[in-house]
């Protein structure tokens, strides 16, 4: 067995209306905590009044937009310093949670936003932070990322570091009836994106795979059902707890070449970040499977469609196992269904193939022709053959 380091210290309180025991287990950080979170949906929700009534002194940054960027984060952390907060809670999907990991690094430490994404060093530890999620996909409740939007409006870029990991996370599956069938879908594909690429990384662990092969399971069976019936508390919950275990797996084993190349979909055309990996899965997990026929038909099985173990078998068994689940959820597997330009492809794959760090986990060499012949595959919907 291949040596590995596994860490995740976030404590996990899993359950149903468990986000009322916020006050319980994390009272005693400080009387003033900053919330921090999305456009609306927890305040119409009732998540965020529940919250705040644990918490009489809190302070409030809401307005988070999908994708955020960097002046977001500078805007909260000065609004935390300002009421003098002790801590900070992250309520919402990705984007609010990866907010308040920001805030909580910037309200104790000078410099703008931009100097940490190169950079782990920092004069003091980040506040201490609890994560809330409304969605289930990012699992950024157990990650020590915050992915942002940098400056350029360009680029996704990371912040990291051991402190960013939230001290505590709550995991109501109440807290995720809420949302609408196309997020529910979105997000549920992020999480088994995450699962999926933290299993192929280089930086992948035994206990990671173990944990990513549950995931990728039960997303198969779980997220139809909370799409099409999202007030069901099982499936809520199942799909809740699947995110977190992605989050648990890229927290170690970080992604790959999928997630590199979704942003462009996300940052160009609007596609939902999840779904912009979803499209990209079967044509980089095709060419994966002549690396890893073993692993890729392993996951291709926890999908429902077993298949042997050999290069072929492995890259049609998952392109049919996944372009199955996207149907069954209400997502065309091909990228110009969802509004992608056929004309930005080359340079989208120019672009990323002079950027090494995209390709840092993914296994294999690639060519700016192989990177433009998965975007082609992506968008149309075809097998990379």
């Amino acid at each position: 067995m291949r040596s590995y380091h596994y860490v995740v210290p976030t404590e996990m309180y899993f359950g149903v209306g468990v986000s009322g025991a916020l006050g319980e287990h994390c009272g005693d950080w400080g009387d003033k905590p900053l919330l921090v979170t999305g456009q609306g949906s927890a305040r119409a929700s009732g998540l965020l009044d529940r919250i705040l009534g644990q918490f009489p002194h809190a302070a409030i940054f809401e307005g988070v937009p999908e994708n955020p960027g960097t002046s977001v984060c500078e805007r909260g952390a000065a609004l935390c310093r300002a009421a003098q907060c002790d801590w900070v809670i992250g309520v919402g999907g990705g984007s609010p949670m990866d907010v308040a990991k920001a805030v909580a690094l910037l309200a104790r430490n000078p410099g703008a936003c931009a100097e940490y994404f190169s950079s782990q060093a920092r004069a003091r530890p980040a506040l201490p932070i609890a994560a809330v999620p409304t969605t289930a996909g990012t699992g950024s409740e157990v990650t020590p990322y915050a992915v942002l939007v940098d400056a350029t409006g360009r680029y996704k870029r990371t912040i990291r570091g051991h402190d960013l990991f939230p001290r505590a996370a709550f995991l109501d599956p109440e807290a995720t009836i809420g949302m609408p069938p196309a997020v529910t879908a979105a997000t549920g594909l992020d999480a088994l994106s995450q699962a999926m690429e933290g299993l192929l990384s280089k930086r992948s662990t035994p206990i990671g795979d173990t944990l990513a092969m549950e995931a990728c399971r039960l997303i198969a069976q779980w997220l139809p059902r909370a799409v099409h019936h999202g007030d069901d508390l099982d499936a809520r919950g199942a799909m809740l707890h699947a995110a977190m275990l992605s989050g648990c797996v890229i927290a170690q084993s970080g992604t790959t070449l999928v997630h590199g190349m979704g942003y462009y979909f996300t940052l160009e055309f609007g596609v939902p970040h999840g779904l912009a990996n979803a499209l990209l899965l079967s044509p980089v997990f095709e060419v994966n499977a002549r690396h890893e026929p073993e692993k890729v038909a392993a996951i291709a099985g926890a999908l429902g469609h077993p298949a042997a173990p050999t290069p072929a078998t492995a890259a049609a068994a998952i392109r049919k196992a996944l372009h199955g689940l996207m149907r069954r959820v209400g997502c065309s597997p091909a990228a110009r269904d969802a509004g992608v330009a056929e004309s930005a492809l080359d340079r989208f794959a120019a672009d990323i193939c002079n950027d090494p760090y995209r390709f840092k986990n993914q296994v294999g060499q690639f060519t700016v022709d192989d990177v433009r012949r998965l975007f082609r595959c992506a968008w149309s919907g075809e097998a990379v053959g």
